[in-house]
């Protein structure tokens, strides 16, 4: 006698989990979600023959079967949290985006030797 199949539950399809904006990122999380058993399927301009890695085109999307999504969003989720967490762990500052805090201050500098000659030209003017 033939098993008979659940015919209740249907079969798995892929979904779309996420979009990442850089290609390299999105092989990063598809290997930690390969690696807890979960199949990705990436796709993207960034994942052609001639990838193009500019603007929107550069954006690659995880897809996962149906029946994993809850399991690999809590994945991603905690590979998230634990990029932001660990610089704190070792006692490290949060790093900010943006310019760096020397080349902050090195155009504060000009900036304030620009100013000192404005008022140093209108005082020699008076």
């Amino acid at each position: 006698m033939v098993p008979m199949l659940d015919q209740q539950r249907p079969p798995a399809r892929f979904v779309h989990l996420a979009t990442l904006g850089d290609a390299n990122t999105a092989r990063i999380f598809a290997a930690r979600l390969e690696a807890e058993g979960i199949e990705v399927r990436l796709h993207g301009d960034a994942q052609s023959i001639y990838p193009v890695t500019v603007g929107a085109l550069a954006e690659t999307q995880l897809w996962v079967l149906s029946d994993k999504v809850e399991e690999a969003s809590k994945l991603l989720l905690d590979a998230e949290l634990n990029d932001v967490l660990e610089p704190l762990d070792r006692g490290e500052p949060v790093r900010r985006s943006g310019l760096p805090m020397e080349l902050r201050l090195a155009a504060l500098g000009v900036g304030l030797i620009l100013l000192a000659l404005w008022i140093l030209r209108i005082v020699a003017v008076y």
